[in-house]
């Protein structure tokens, strides 16, 4: 027997599987991490590319607003905050001049352990820091993206002279990549942007990892073009949301080097012959709600085979995120869902899709069943009892397990039966 421990919510939680039934374990790639994080973000403050330095921005401005996207990990963003705040000092700027701005637009909720994390920072003592709903009514429009997404931002990054914007570059099953970008929109966004700018990524294929191309990844590079964003901050970080490196400098120009840097992200390979998939979203940074956890089973598709059972295991302690999760929970037609779309449409989706071919997905979290239930979902509340239960009546028992479903490019080793991986679902579309 083998205990395998996974991420579910702020801890773990664990699966005990018989050696001989074990297909593998997938897990995030590893990265070589720097022994002072602080230092590799001042590092790249210093050497900003396409952009002037600091010190030019600044000059003849003495507001300066901050950035961060309230699902970056507490620690990471309180680095990262620091970092940018003492190269501000260096340069001049009074703390009392500088403000935090965490946009909260892809949660329904605001982040506790961020804010805990930012005010018990030293070096952000005296720094003020705004809390940004999708909900807010403090915002300032800017504009209309090509894509006609409404730009209205939060108010306090706005008002700043200076703006720097910080995101973490990882796979997104929206825009195809996150970064300093996705900080901007929609994490700043009003609820009408988030909508629009969301809606956007539901017309077409998407491909976790692959920014170029995107329609909603060009709709971000256009808000932060009407946001007049003066720097960008890039953090790459590793499948735990620590920084491994960091990129500043001009939005598109710093983007381009990031793309460049990275290469091909990794891609984790398995076979696409498992019976049982037990997957975790990845732990509070995803499963606070549904809405952001459920990319974990967009993220195993394609190596879920027909007559699969998936176990996800999601806490959602913050419900279900979007309110498309439960008015469409009956809506299994992508042309209909379309046709329908509020915010939560196209995760419908995701869920649909990962029970079709006859599959089972049952959903270990804190989640109500009269809320999971509409979905498809059997709902249970301990993993391992879970899993045995499964184990007990299924004859062909071959387990993966996979850690970070929500953050991992996963793709089908050669000669792998299982999904493509892409949005496009035949079997879905021919019910419309």
């Amino acid at each position: 027997m083998v205990e395998i421990w996974l991420p579910y919510g702020k801890t773990e939680v664990h699966v005990s599987v018989p050696l001989r039934y074990l297909a593998g374990t997938i897990e995030p790639s590893e990265l070589e991490l720097p022994e002072n994080p602080f230092e590799v973000v001042t590092s790249a403050l210093g050497d900003p590319i396409g952009s002037g330095e600091i010190q030019d921005l600044l000059k003849g401005k003495n507001q300066v607003a901050i950035a961060l996207d309230g699902t970056l990990a507490p620690f990471t963003a309180s680095v990262a905050a620091s970092a940018i705040v003492w190269t501000l000092g260096q340069n001049g700027v009074p703390k009392e001049n500088v403000s935090i701005v965490v946009g909260n637009s892809l949660r329904e909720y605001d982040n506790p352990g961020m804010l805990v994390a930012l005010q018990g920072a030293e070096p952000l003592r005296e720094v003020g820091i705004h809390e940004h709903s999708r909900d807010s009514v403090d915002v300032s429009n800017v504009g209309v993206t090509s894509s006609r997404t409404e730009v209205s931002l939060a108010r306090p990054f706005m008002d700043a002279d200076v703006r720097i914007a910080v995101g973490e570059v990882r796979p997104d099953h929206f825009a195809g990549l996150r970064g300093a970008q996705t900080t901007v929109m929609p994490a700043l966004a009003s609820r009408e942007g988030l909508i629009r700018h969301r809606e956007i990524a539901f017309q077409g294929d998407v491909a976790p990892g692959v920014s170029e191309g995107n329609p909603a990844h060009s709709d971000q590079m256009e808000a932060c073009e009407l946001a007049g964003v003066d720097l960008a901050l890039n953090l790459i970080t590793d499948g735990w949301g620590r920084i491994a490196s960091a990129v500043s400098g001009g939005v598109e120009p710093s983007w381009k080097t990031v793309v460049e840097k990275l290469g091909e992200l990794p891609q984790l390979r398995a076979e696409a012959d498992a019976d049982i998939i037990v997957v975790s979203a990845g732990g509070d940074r995803y499963d606070f709600d549904l809405y952001n956890a459920v990319w974990a089973l967009r993220g195993i598709a394609p190596l879920v085979k027909r007559g699969a059972t998936i176990i996800f295991l999601a806490e959602c302690t913050q419900g279900l995120g979007a309110e498309g999760l439960e008015s469409l929970a009956q809506v299994d037609t992508l042309a209909e869902l379309r046709r329908r779309y509020m915010l939560g449409a196209r995760a419908v989706y995701a869920v649909k899709s990962a029970l079709r071919g006859n599959n089972e997905v049952i959903l270990i979290s804190a989640l109500p069943s009269y809320l999971a239930e509409p979905l498809g979902f059997t709902v249970e509340r301990t993993a391992n009892a879970a899993f045995q239960r499964v184990m007990e009546r299924r004859r062909n028992r071959r387990t993966l397990i996979v850690t970070h479903g929500a953050s991992s490019v996963i793709v089908p080793s050669e000669g792998g039966e299982g999904d493509e991986g892409q949005d496009h679902h035949p079997e879905v579309d021919q019910r419309q």
